[in-house]
This record gives structure tokens, sequence and C-alpha cells, in this order.
């Protein structure tokens, strides 16, 4: 549901989507952060009754950080660096491409995970789990190929005659037949999908700049993947606390959010034309993308502010957004990057089936058609498929699970002084960083 009410807010913004995703959208989720990681903390004070757990919780420096007390900064300003450089370069593009498209586009994440998991990790995958990454690449190409085939040329050729035909006003045709013609002939496209704004229609969009703005919103996946994998490996190593680790690296993104800002001034291609936001007018820029948020078009030239309360959607995202990343961090950590990037595919098929209603969607929405029901179904295979053994490291051993003491596999010389381990990655004998710090 995120994804699709964040989909419908930037259909709305479509020509401020990286100011949303820059400015607007680290610090509102973060102060959902905030009340969700509140809750946390209540939680484990009286259920523990660890005075520890207070205000000093939520300090960069708290020991309650992992099971190794405190950890550097740097790893959780690394968590959000990799996910807001997603987020920003995702944001232009993510308007051309329909919803039952960006879905099997962002499954291409598995891919660029595991092969980074494979070298940095050193995780090793068995023939059930390339079987499975091949049936999601499949189910990509499925998803995809439809759209990219349409209707034979001579259908379309067809009703773009009859159209041009019925707009003699002395013929005696309903009018109703003339909107079904046009309708149809405005959906009759062989290759990329068209461009329909928040109010529905159609807007024809150049087929270089489709095919720029779907080849940016691939590239912005493999920061993605990199940064599944390095949580994985900070996540594990040290038994990081999953929400301690999601309120910073919250406050981390805010900051990456306004030092990436300047890629708003790129002249990326918009709906209506291209990216006219400059230094100099940014104060201008800022406001308008306000006005245009809060349901007004700022100028005459933007056309889609108005069609729906964007801040209503965008409330709605954040509140399902916020469970999303912490329930993937949580699995991050107990399994690993790649199942992850597997577990949410599921959700990408969810997705896809709630884009078809106007009541999730608006009305961009569009039905499935019978090969991205098809291209569902083969994704959904591959979890199982991937699921029948676990992910390994280079020595055989799971890579699933978690350590109290810290998984020190992933050990190197660093701020902790940890070093590995020569007992081929155990870590069941390991010291707390309290038990060092004690003498123990």
């Amino acid at each position: 549901m995120d994804r699709i009410f964040l989909y419908r807010v930037q259909k709305i913004m479509a020509d401020y989507t990286a100011v949303l995703m820059s400015i607007y959208w680290p610090p509102m989720v973060q102060v959902m952060c905030a009340f969700v990681s509140l809750g946390y903390v209540w939680r484990k004070r009286s259920v523990t009754k660890d005075p520890s757990y207070g205000l000093g919780w939520f300090s960069p420096w708290s020991a309650k950080a992992s099971s190794q007390g405190a950890v550097p900064q740097l790893w959780i300003a690394q968590f959000a660096f990799w996910d807001q450089l997603n987020a920003v370069l995702s944001a232009p593009p993510s308007p051309f491409i329909p919803m039952v498209l960006q879905t099997p586009l962002n499954n291409m994440v598995v891919f660029w995970t595991g092969l980074i998991a494979y070298f940095y990790l050193h995780t090793r995958f068995k023939q059930v789990h390339y079987a499975g990454i091949c049936l999601i690449l499949c189910s990509c190409l499925v998803g995809v190929l439809v759209e990219l085939q349409g209707p034979a040329a001579k259908i379309c050729d067809g009703l773009d005659t009859a159209q041009e035909t019925l707009t003699n006003p002395a013929l005696p045709v309903q009018e109703a037949t003339r909107w079904l013609v046009g309708n149809a002939s405005d959906e009759c496209t062989s290759g990329l999908p068209p461009y329909k704004d928040s109010n529905g229609q159609v807007i024809y969009i150049p087929l270089g700049t489709l095919v720029l703005m779907y080849g940016l919103y691939i590239v912005a996946v493999v920061p993605s993947a990199f940064s599944n994998c390095y949580k994985q490996k900070k996540l594990k190593q040290v038994n990081l606390d999953v929400m301690w680790s999601f309120f910073w690296s919250g406050m981390w993104q805010v900051l990456w959010g306004v030092l990436l800002y300047p890629l708003n001034w790129v002249p990326w291609p918009t709906p209506t034309g291209h990216n006219e936001a400059t230094p100099a007018h940014m104060g201008q820029d800022l406001k308008d993308s306000w006005t245009c948020f809060m349901g007004t078009n700022p100028k005459p030239s933007i056309t889609t502010c108005d069609s729906e309360p964007a801040y209503l959607w965008f409330a709605a995202y954040l509140l399902f957004n916020v469970f999303f990343n912490l329930f993937f961090l949580w699995l991050i950590k107990r399994l690993s990057g790649t199942w992850a990037s597997i577990g949410s595919i599921l959700c990408g098929n969810l997705c896809g089936f709630f884009s078809q209603y106007e009541i999730f969607a608006g009305k961009s929405a569009a039905a499935l058609t019978m090969e991205q029901w098809m291209a569902l179904v083969l994704s959904s295979i591959a979890m199982w498929v991937y699921n029948i053994e676990d992910e390994t490291d280079i020595n055989g051993k799971s890579v699933y699970g978690e350590k109290e003491r810290g998984d020190h596999r992933y050990d190197s010389a660093g701020p902790l002084g940890l070093e590995p381990d020569a007992d081929e990655y155990a870590s069941d004998d390991e010291p707390t960083a309290q038990a060092r710090l004690s003498g123990s």
C-alpha cells in the first residue's frame, strides 16, 4: 500500500517529485519513526524494568545500540545514504512508469543484491537460489513484454483512421461512440505504455524521454541493493538494535535529503516539459511545491495538483511506509538482504493487485492483463523455490539467524577493535563490548 499511495502522490506532484523525496519525505517519515520508537522504548522499559531504556536510548552513542555497546555513526550514515540516493534517483522517472511496471522493475533488486552479496559478504548460493532468482527475472520479462508488445500495428492504424473520420460533425454518430473510438485509439499503443496524469488524461511523451526515464529507474535500484547488503553486515556483526538503527538512519536521511537536494536542479524531463528548478529560484520552487502539496496548482502550466489532496495520500503513505521499512530491516537482520529482497516481491504482488483499483491508485489505475497475472504467479513460485535451502557463507554455514554477542564472521579491524575470529567465524565464545570494558 505504501508504494501505491506514493505513486499516487507522485502523479499529483509530477513536476515536484525530487522536492517531495528530498525535502518532504525524510523528515515526515522521521516524525512517524519517532512515535514508533517512543512506543518501543516504553515497552522495553515496562517489560525489562531496565532504567537505561529512557531518553538516553535516543543518544547517538547509546550503549543499547548493540550487544557490543555504542556503534560508529558512520555505519548508520551509510544506511541512510544509499536509501536516500535510491529515493532521489527514482523520483524523476516514477511518474512516467505505470505502477504495474514499477513492480517488476523493482524486483531486479534481487539480482543486484545477490551479486553484491556474493562478492561483498562472501555469501554462497545453491542451485535453488539461482533458480529462484531466474524465475524472478522471468517474471519481470513476462510482465514487461506484454506492455512492450501491444496490439498489432494495423489495429492501431485502423482506430486512428476511424477517429479521424468521426471528427466530422456531419456524420450521424452518437457522442458515446465517438468517445469509445477516441479512447480506444489513445490506449492502442505499441512499445512503452502511454503516460497518464493524475486526472487520467493521456499525455504524449517522446519515446526517447520514456527510454531515458526507464533506464534511470533501473539504475536507481543498484544503490538499494548495496544498502541491503551493507545493512546485513552491520546488523549481524554486533547484533545491532533494529529500532535504534532505524531511528538514527532516519535522522541521517533528513541530512542526506538536504545535501542531495541539488540533484533537483538537473533539467530532468517532466510530463509537461523539463525541470526548470535552479538555485536562483529555490525559494519560489519550494513555495510552489508546497502549494501543489496542499492541493492547488501553483501556476497555469501545472494542472495536476488540484486533482486530489496530495498531503492526505502522503499521510496514508507515511503510516504504511514506516512499518514496511522497519519490518524490512528486521528481516535483513534475521535472515539476509537477499532474502528480504525476495520477500518484498510478495509485497510487490499485492501492490500490483491493489493498483488496479481507483480507490487506491487514483484515476491512473489500470487492470492487470493475463500476462501480468502470470508474472505475479511466477514471482510467488520463486519465493517458494528460493526457500528450499538456506544461504551459506564460504564455510558452508547458514547466514540466517542472529547471535547475541554479534556475528564475528563479518568483523574487520575498525572502531570497535574487533578482528576476525580464527575458529571459522564462530562467535558463541566472544565477549560483549561491555564485558571487555569490565575486564571479565
